[in-house]
């Protein structure tokens, strides 16, 4: 089913090695490992799992009951679902059984094509099945994960693609906590491997690549290899410049929103091959973080990126106007980070799918479309 990305599968043997030497410890891991077990072995799986103090979860009967009422929807194939329970009924090797290195869990799942046809049944017929299986052949790069961190789970829940490429060299703090989907238990962790645990709990199938020390200058042109589209939503200034530059030669869409009245940029490079960096608004490369002088210089410039200072809310630029005084960072907010997220995928979905969306930047502001009347 579909052309996706294939992920390795670990026989018996080389999960066990894979335990006695891991190359990442398991505390520090962000990858879901599938295993397959073959008829006979799973005594010794639970005897594996057992020595390393490993817990075992298998809920495959009611996900096979899942994909029997999705295949045979109709009261009428009642008895139909119940011959191919039956015929399920060696469950031994049935799907993998996925080992999840950070949870210390080892769960028994539907192979990947069943995962996916259960998974995106939902979806059905906001995206059809053959859209979907297009989408699992796509490939998509999110830098800057605060807002792009909710911004990747979105495209990943949807299954807008079938691989994602994650990037931010930042660490979660507690401050983080009032917008981003995180825990008080990950403090400390790298957002991108915080992201991509995200998704593999969703989806352990998808094929997820992490640069947990960011994107610079020196590995851009890797990040950007294969991409369909790109998601940028990163604070470095120049960063933004050079991806738009490099997006431009490589025809690659863009897709930037910014959590500030419903703040939109889409840069469709594939459909539209003359449209200038960023529509045009930023002619040049930006300066570098320390070369401003203060907070306030450099989050005005960033704010040329959010359609201008004067273009922010007014509790926004008060904001703003505190910082390095009263207040220490950017004002976000959960809601409006996940209203970006919507707004992300949407319009990913769309390009994704070879729809011609012409390049837009501007504002979608529910408080403008909801004023207050006192």
């Amino acid at each position: 089913m579909g052309a996706g990305p294939v992920k390795a599968v670990l026989d018996l043997e080389a999960f066990a090695r894979l335990l006695a030497d891991p190359s990442v410890p398991p505390a520090a891991a962000w990858q879901a490992v599938p295993v397959h077990v073959a008829r006979g072995e799973l005594a010794d799986l639970e005897t594996l799992c057992r020595s390393h103090a490993l817990m075992l979860i298998d809920t495959i009967v009611r996900q096979l009951a899942d994909l029997a009422l999705i295949r045979f929807p109709s009261p009428e194939d009642a008895t139909v679902r119940t011959r191919f329970l039956e015929e399920m009924a060696d469950r031994e090797t049935i799907g993998n059984w996925v080992y999840v290195p950070w949870e210390q869990r080892v769960v028994h799942l539907l192979d990947a094509d069943a995962y996916f046809e259960v998974v995106t049944n939902r979806n059905r017929d906001k995206i059809t099945r053959e859209e979907q299986l297009v989408l699992r052949t796509r490939r998509i790069g999110v830098i800057g994960l605060s807002v792009g961190g909710e911004a990747a789970v979105t495209v990943a829940q949807e299954h807008l693609c079938g691989a994602i490429v994650l990037a931010d060299f930042d660490r979660l703090d507690l401050s983080n906590l009032n917008r981003l989907g995180a825990s008080f238990t990950e403090l400390g962790e790298n957002k991108s491997r915080i992201v991509a645990r995200r998704i593999a709990r969703i989806d352990p199938y998808i094929d997820v690549t992490i640069f947990e020390s960011g994107v610079t200058f020196d590995n851009v042109s890797a990040f950007m290899d294969g991409l369909d589209l790109l998601v940028e939503e990163c604070d470095d200034l120049r960063m933004k410049w050079e991806m738009r530059r490099l997006a431009r030669a490589r025809s690659i869409d863009i897709v930037f929103a910014g959590d500030e009245r419903g703040f939109l940029s889409i840069e469709p490079h594939g459909s539209a091959p003359d449209l200038a960096e960023f529509h045009g608004r930023i002619t040049a490369a930006p300066l570098a973080r320390d070369a401003y002088p203060d907070a306030l210089s450099f989050m005005r410039a960033l704010a040329e990126w959010l359609g201008g200072w004067d273009a922010l809310s007014d509790r926004s630029r008060r904001s703003l106007e505190q910082i390095g005084d009263t207040l220490c960072g950017y004002p976000q907010l959960a809601g409006e980070a996940r209203y970006a997220a919507a707004q992300i995928a949407h319009v990913a979905r769309r390009l994704l799918l070879g729809e011609t969306i012409p390049p837009f930047i501007g504002h979608l502001d529910l408080e403008a479309i909801l004023p207050v009347h006192r």
